[in-house]
This record gives C-alpha cells, sequence and structure tokens, in this order.
C-alpha cells in the first residue's frame, strides 16, 4: 500500500518539483510561467503570475506533504480585461 509522506516528511526534490507543478496546473490559468525550485522541501516560485492566483497557490502549496516552507519571489499582475 503506497501512502504519502507526513507533513514535512523528507521527500527528494525532483518528486517534489513534480507534484508542485500538478498542483499549479490545478490552481493557476498559466502556470508554465512559473518557475520551481526545491531545496530540502524548501519551495522556491519565481516568475509572472496573475495577482489573485498567488496567496490562493503559496496557501496551496504550504499544506502540501513534503513541503517545508514556500518561498513566493512570483511578480504580480493583474488579470487582463
Amino acid at each position: 500500500m503506497f501512502r504519502e509522506p507526513l507533513r514535512g516528511a523528507a521527500l527528494d526534490d525532483e518528486s517534489l518539483i513534480t507534484k508542485v507543478r500538478i498542483k499549479l496546473d490545478d490552481l493557476m490559468e498559466h502556470p508554465v510561467s512559473v518557475n520551481i525550485e526545491v531545496r530540502d522541501g524548501r519551495v522556491i516560485l519565481t516568475g509572472p503570475a496573475e495577482e489573485p492566483e498567488l496567496r490562493t497557490a503559496v496557501r496551496a502549496l504550504r499544506s502540501m506533504p513534503g513541503v517545508r516552507k514556500v518561498e513566493c519571489r512570483l511578480r504580480a499582475h493583474p488579470v487582463p480585461a
């Protein structure tokens, strides 16, 4: 039986990048514009993102198993009319 690691449990960086990418695909309109780095459970996000998506994405990532910290360096921009 496969079990997800407990919150904060060690998960290799590449696996965590994949899980973060999948989560961003669900939450953002243009997730491919976001760069993801992971170092020992610390997720670093860079690139552009629509302003309303920022808080939602960071909140969701913080609650993911294996994520110890989220450092959001995304550049917010307003939603186009």
